[in-house]
Parts: structure tokens; sequence; C-alpha cells
């Protein structure tokens, strides 16, 4: 009896799972249809992110050169074993950005150097397995936030549905924090709101990381066709649609100046400090990296 429930039961996941697959396959079809003739996003190539480089310089930021320690990457990945079907897996396209952007984090934050009542926090983590790693592998006392729990870790306590511009987290608390892939997804002024809350929260030099921090020539973003138009982006940004994803209000991309007058005036203005960092051994990495800049701020 068992086996046959269990059995229905994987009858009736693979039909769910066939009916939501028509159901977005019909849905994508209308959408390229009723949006054929609105530009498609397109990010930068690498001319345009070297010309965004310049741009930046002019405006006095400074960039540092960043190349990745291979070997150490290579423990990383050793040591911290992400589930097989993580971002889709290692077929997905997007396997070793995803790693690598935590080891980004890992390494800038020096997160194994982090002692017992530390605290580092993984904003906008969604289903990202990454604190839960961090606490069984490393011992760090890592929580997780976002609009919305996972259901594969919501029985964990420290994976919190929290608002990161309004935490729960004590002044002068955290040490660490950081946001992979994520800070282009606050919309509204919650990415200048983000700001003000590091400095509440973090520990004088504490620091935040944001991987990859998304430029582009012009300042823009992006929306799925279900978000489109509907107001999710910012009115002085150029909004594109992309159609090979879901889910996205609006994915924002800053041009060098918009950047300084909106986020990095902001870090000074609240007594805080950045440095911008350039990834320069991506095709060393594999082919599938596209982080290019990296923002860290320090308190």
């Amino acid at each position: 009896m068992k086996t046959i429930t269990a059995y229905k039961k994987n009858i009736c996941e693979l039909v769910v799972g066939k009916s939501q697959t028509l159901f977005r396959s019909c849905f994508l079809q209308y959408y390229k249809h009723k949006y054929r003739k609105v530009d498609q996003y397109i990010p930068p190539n690498p001319d345009e992110l070297f010309l965004i480089e310049k741009e930046l310089e002019k405006l006095d930021v400074a960039l540092f050169e960043y190349k990745v320690d291979l070997v150490g990457f290579k423990e990383f990945k050793k040591n911290i074993i992400f589930p097989y079907d993580y971002h889709g897996g290692v077929t997905s396209g997007i396997w070793q950005e995803k790693l690598l952007e935590h080891y980004v984090a890992y390494h800038f934050l020096s997160l194994s150097g982090f002692k017992k009542n530390d605290i580092y926090i993984d904003v906008a983590a969604c289903g990202s397995p990454w604190s839960k790693l961090l606490r069984e592998l490393q011992g760090i006392q890592a929580y997780a936030i976002d609009l919305e729990l996972s259901p594969k870790y919501s029985y964990l306590d420290y994976y919190r549905k929290e608002d990161a511009i309004n935490t729960s987290f004590l002044d002068s608390s955290v040490r660490g924090v950081s946001l992979q892939c994520a800070y282009e997804m606050f919309c509204g002024n919650d990415d200048i709101n983000l700001i003000s809350e590091l400095k509440r929260i973090l520990v004088s030099n504490g620091k935040a990381i944001i991987s990859p921090l998304y430029m582009h020539t012009h300042y823009c973003c992006y929306s799925t066709p279900e978000f489109y138009g509907k107001g999710h982006s910012d009115k002085e940004a150029k909004e594109y649609i992309r159609m090979d994803c879901h889910g996205v209000p609006s994915s924002r991309k800053y041009e060098p100046l918009k950047l300084k007058e909106r986020i990095l005036d902001k870090i000074e203005e609240l007594g805080m400090q950045y440095k911008i960092f350039v990834l320069r051994n991506k095709s060393e990495i594999g082919q599938e990296i596209y982080c290019h800049f990296i923002l860290e701020i320090s308190k």
C-alpha cells in the first residue's frame, strides 16, 4: 500500500509539473507576441565594461583589481559543498558563477576568521543553503533573511522572514553582510535605504559585500513580462524586458554617475567607506563567469 501511495504521489507530481511547464510555455508565447516591439535587455559587453570603468575613474571613483585565488577557490568548493540541484546544478550554466559569488563573500568578509559570537547575514537569501552550510560546516553564527521564506529551510530559526531595510538585528551587532545577485532587485529607494540599515547594524570595522554590482553604460533595468510596464522600475531608468526568466519586478543597472550620486555618496554621507573591485581573471575560472564589479562597504 505504501508503495502504491508513493507511486500515485509521483504520478501526481509529474502531471502537475508538466501542466505548469505547459502553462508557462503558453504564457511565454503570449508575452513574446505582446511585447515583440519592446527592447530586450542586453548586458554590457567587454568594451562597454571598459568604458564604464573609465567613467568611474573620471568621477574619482577608485577601482581596485581583484584576481580570484584559483587554489583557494578550489579548496572552498571542496570544503563547502552546495546541493547538487542548487541554481539548477552543475549543468545550469551559472553553477560556477553562483559558487564564485559565495566565495567572494567568504573571502572579503574573512568568514573563516569569525569568532563564536560574530554575526553574519545573507541578505535576500531566498532558497539558498549558504547560511545552513556556514553553520554546519564552519560554526559561523549565520542568518538568512528574505521577504519570503523557502519552505525548504523555514523550519530553521535562523532563516527569517524580514525586510532587509528594516531588520530585527540590534544596533552595531553584525560583523558581516553579503548580497549575492540580489542588490539589483531592491526597488524604489530601497537600494538607498539598505545603506542606512547597514550603517545601523554593522559593528565598527564591519563590512558588507555586494556581488555582482551590476553596471551599464546607461541607467536602466529589466523586468520579466508579468511585471513589465507596471511601475516597479525607477522612472529615470530605461526599462527593458527579459523573456528568458520570470518573477523579476525590476533588476536595476547603474551607470557610473547614478551609482555615485545614489549609492557611493550616501555611503560617505553616513561616515562609511567603500571600495569597488574589478574581477580580472574571469576566463581562468570559467566561461560562465559574469561577475565584474564588486562593492565593499565598510563601517
